[in-house]
């Protein structure tokens, strides 16, 4: 098991962070870029060994790892109101999604949970992650969907 803690409130668009474990010491670094009305994050180890981005298209956004799309956030239309879902082959959420209260399933296995947490960073989420092969998807799907909740305020406000 591994824990993990990003900060809160990615929405600069050329903003750089990183992804910290229990001792806040750096595991990811993740870089946002603007590309040509397609947003892009990148995620990096320390050592900046890409590992994953985020490509935005209209309104989806693809997890990528290792040129394999991992998560597919997409925003839908539910009864009038838009709503982002997140999908994908192999794993599922359980929880609430943009409440970042949720767990992540392979099959019947919990392979993370994703809560918020304040912690000496401020407010950030945790990340545990049960099954290290899933790691880096489920730090680009927290930064993601984090980034979608910054940029709805910032529309709001």
């Amino acid at each position: 098991m591994r824990q993990l803690f990003m900060k809160r409130k990615v929405s600069n668009p050329s903003e750089t962070f990183t992804v910290t474990d229990r001792n806040q010491k750096d595991v990811y670094g993740v870089s946002v870029n603007s590309v040509e009305n397609s947003q892009l994050m990148t995620i990096h180890k320390s050592e900046n060994q890409q590992v994953a981005i985020i490509t935005n298209d209209e309104s989806i956004f693809t997890v990528e790892v290792d040129n394999k799309k991992v998560f597919i956030i997409e925003k839908k239309l539910d009864q009038g109101t838009s709503k982002y879902t997140a999908t994908s082959d192999e794993l599922t959420i359980d929880g609430d999604l943009f409440g970042m209260s949720f767990n992540v399933m392979l099959g019947y296995r919990k392979v993370a949970k994703v809560r918020k947490r304040w912690t000496t960073l401020g407010n950030s989420y945790e990340l545990t992650i049960f099954e290290d092969e899933n790691e880096v998807a489920l730090v680009g799907l927290v930064t993601t969907l984090d980034y979608i909740k910054s940029n709805k305020q910032l529309e709001i406000s």
